[in-house]
């Protein structure tokens, strides 16, 4: 059996820093290792058929550039030289290097407003922190995703219709796939969701054939990490 399987990039990288630990959210290697191995999982499933990969392909927005005003301080910087800005360009770098593994970028999108990053939704709810206590770097850019969603409907409607894969994985929990799953399922082939871990509306259960969550659930991350090495640039792929 040959596998497609898409990712949807700004979810993968939200749910990872949901699941994770803060010390691989700006981690650029390991982020692209666990996008590759947690892909690759679902090539492999007991009293399944044996699988094969066609490719991997990882949606993600344009890397950041151009200057913006910093939220707290108010000062103009070039958002390339930002944390967020350096790790998307690492990571996007990073991914690219990797075998079978393909990545397709949106529209670029321009920058007018903030929200609080992963982490520090997190401590301020805790009460570790106070609205006063918040600086530059609890901040990440607001930016509308544009053109991944269309670009995973043209690969999904192409692989449907040229007949080169019998079976696509998933990872989103967004429900805009429905309609490119429907057609895939009317084609014959087996659509897998992997909303890792992200809950569902019962309705997306009627656009597809599968439900699996191949990274670990929030208690077991850090012995999953504990596991893994980073750099897989010389893992055969299987």
């Amino acid at each position: 059996m040959l596998t497609a399987i898409l990712v949807d990039g700004p979810f993968f990288i939200r749910r990872i820093r949901q699941i994770f630990p803060s010390s691989v959210h700006h981690d650029a290697r390991l982020m692209a290792d666990l996008v590759w191995r947690l892909s690759a999982a679902h090539l492999f499933e007991r009293n399944q058929p044996k699988r094969h990969l066609f490719r991997i392909f990882f949606y993600d927005t344009p890397m950041m550039n151009g200057k913006v005003t910093l939220p707290v301080s108010k000062q103009n910087i070039d958002l390339s030289k930002s944390k967020e800005g350096q790790f998307r360009s690492a990571f996007q770098r990073q991914l690219q290097r990797k075998r079978k593994l393909a990545v397709k970028l949106g529209e670029p999108a321009s920058i007018d407003s903030w929200k609080l990053s992963e982490d520090a939704q997190v401590d301020l709810l805790a009460k570790r922190i106070g609205v006063d206590d918040l600086q530059d770097e609890d901040f990440v850019p607001d930016t509308l995703t544009r053109g991944i969603e269309l670009r995973m409907g043209v690969d999904l409607a192409s692989l449907a219709y040229k007949k080169q894969v019998q079976q696509v994985v998933l990872l989103t929990g967004d429900g805009a796939f429905a309609s490119a799953a429907e057609l895939l399922r009317h084609e014959g082939i087996d659509v897998v969701l992997d909303p890792m871990w992200q809950n569902i509306s019962e309705e997306l259960f009627t656009y597809i054939d599968g439900l699996r969550s191949t990274c670990p659930p929030p208690e077991r991350a850090a012995e999953f990490l504990s596991r893994i090495g980073s750099d897989n640039e010389h893992e055969e792929m299987p």
